[in-house]
């Protein structure tokens, strides 16, 4: 995967020959310039940027792929530019993009902030501006977030450990990366799902910063520290949670139920063979097709179907009691 930008495979290969052309002028020689007022007035073909945080990351990665291909249905490009974590580079990108006079931006970044100056410029340049999958910060300047609420993320997190011990018990909490929106939010949401119900104690609030291997270390520890029934659940942010669940399913320990976030098929395998009691289901796929559709909405002068200030999707529980009817659409 190129670790600078991720386009489309129809714009790459429109591009490939030309090392050193920019993508405007690239996209005018190949008869597909925006159809913005700053672009190609003789072609209709919107041309839809997305300043990405990670194009390595599974999740964004099908994300992104969602976004192309009802993008490619609707008619429009995409050009998808790899911040590679880093939020000067996202911002940077964001500047490229507006440079290349795309017709639509889509933000997907983990800094609800430092993108506010970059996106008032896309606004300013005539470019209208979504957020996705991460909300951004009140004062940038955006069409639209669509994507999940982070805290009911957390609240149907609660739902779940609740419904995993009726009879209540102690549980420990893996936390993503810290201090980013996910972890706070989704640990805000779980935290006030429980306040009714105190036969709940969370015993601990280790993190695995989204990271299998860590999760796989966490998972070990809370095995060691707390034998056969000290730990009654081990609910983890991330979808990073089968590998140190299987890992107990292994040992032996079932005496302990795990919950996780998001629904890759790794989830979903072992919410089928037990060693995962259910997750949240965070579709991507959702997020990438209703982003896509709405900046083409909003371009097409359609905008009465643009849901403002937000479009939430829905965050289903998954158990081995629906999980059949619901397979996954996306895995690491």
């Amino acid at each position: 995967m190129n670790t600078t930008a991720r386009f489309s495979s129809t714009i790459r290969r429109r591009l490939l020959p030309l090392t050193g052309v920019s993508l405007v002028a690239s996209l005018a020689l190949a008869g597909c310039a925006a159809s913005s007022p700053t672009g190609n007035p003789d072609d209709d073909t919107f041309v839809l940027g997305v300043s990405e945080v990670s194009t390595e990351i599974p999740f964004l990665a099908t994300l992104d792929d969602s976004i192309t291909a009802k993008a490619e249905e609707l008619g429009m490009e995409t050009v998808i530019l790899n911040g590679e974590l880093d939020i000067a580079k996202q911002i940077a990108n964001i500047r490229t993009l507006i440079s290349q006079q795309v017709d639509a931006i889509l933000v997907i970044t983990g800094d609800p902030t430092a993108p506010i100056d970059a996106i008032a410029e896309a606004q300013e340049a005539g470019i209208p501006v979504f957020a996705v999958n991460a909300e951004l910060d009140e004062a940038a300047d955006i069409v639209t977030y669509i994507g999940a609420s982070d805290y009911d993320y957390g609240v149907a997190q609660g739902e779940l450990l609740v419904k995993a011990l009726p009879d209540g018990g102690n549980a420990a909490v893996i936390l993503g990366l810290l201090g980013g929106v996910p972890q706070v939010q989704r640990l805000a949401g779980l935290e006030d799902a429980l306040k009714d119900h105190p036969e709940i104690t969370i015993v601990e609030q280790p993190s695995d910063d989204f990271d299998n291997q860590k999760n796989l270390a966490v998972v070990q520890d809370l095995l060691s520290k707390y034998p056969e029934g000290k730990l009654d659940a081990i609910v983890a942010q991330g979808p990073q949670l089968y590998v140190g669940a299987n890992y107990a399913q292994e040992q032996g320990r079932d005496d302990i139920l795990f919950i996780a976030g998001d629904y890759p098929t790794q989830i979903e395998d072992a919410i089928v063979s037990g060693a995962i009691y259910g997750s949240v289901d965070q579709s991507p796929v959702v997020q990438g097709e209703t982003a896509a559709e709405y900046a083409y909405y909003w371009l097409t002068g359609e905008k009465d179907k643009v849901q403002q200030p937000q479009f939430l999707i829905d965050l289903p529980a998954i158990t081995k009691e629906n999980v059949e009817a619901n397979p996954s659409g996306w895995g690491f």
